[in-house]
């Protein structure tokens, strides 16, 4: 009877023992856990964001680099690197192509996880025929918006929409054969991004 005192009943409930500190850390643990998933969620739009912004970015500025090496400035258009427009592209991939990248990798892997020639060819399928357009259009839209041209956009699409998708395909299809065969989910939008330096400078190009 010795080492029963008050302190020792605090452990004791009506019905028996009771076990709150494991509950409490169950609580806890769980607690924490669910507070985890959305800022690793957050960090990793923000770096598809931040890496996709500053490839687009470099894209634009080889891009203006090749149009002052070889003469094809537009009637109008100033000498020397273009801030603003540069600002304006790095913005797109910044705002919109990152982040969106980053949720389109994550549901085409989730709707076919496997490597099977069926799942893999539906994710270079539906890249092409999904992501290509929408991203062409975003470009374009957000070109034409930002400089207040959007009475040429219809003209513009009509007349270089079709013909830029399909040098995307070109160029995008053995790309992204690479990416869902052989990178890893958390490393696509980066290597996407690193493919589409070149890509993301012909689409500056042909969009401003």
């Amino acid at each position: 009877m010795r080492g029963f005192g008050a302190a020792s009943f605090r452990h004791f409930g009506p019905l028996g023992p009771r076990r709150p500190l494991r509950c409490e850390a169950s609580r806890s643990s769980s607690s924490s856990s669910s507070t985890n998933v959305q800022p690793g969620v957050g960090n990793a739009v923000l770096k598809a964001a931040l890496t996709t912004g500053a490839l687009t970015l470099a894209g634009d500025l080889l891009a203006q680099s090749f149009t002052q090496r070889h003469g094809t400035r537009l009637p109008g258009q100033s000498k020397g690197f273009d801030g603003v427009r540069a600002a304006r592209m790095g913005g797109f991939g910044f705002a919109f192509y990152g982040p969106y990248q980053h949720f389109w990798y994550k549901y085409l892997d989730k709707l076919f996880p496997t490597k099977s020639v069926p799942h893999f060819a539906s994710k270079v399928f539906l890249n092409q025929a999904a992501l290509g357009p929408v991203v062409l259009s975003a470009v374009l839209l957000w070109n034409y918006a930002l400089t207040k041209q959007m009475e040429k956009l219809p003209e513009k699409v009509k007349r270089d929409f079709v013909p830029t998708l399909m040098n995307g395909w070109k160029f995008w299809v053995p790309a992204s054969m690479v990416n869902f065969y052989l990178v890893p989910l958390p490393y696509r939008v980066l290597y996407m991004s690193t493919c589409g330096l070149f890509w993301t400078g012909y689409l500056s190009y042909t969009s401003n």
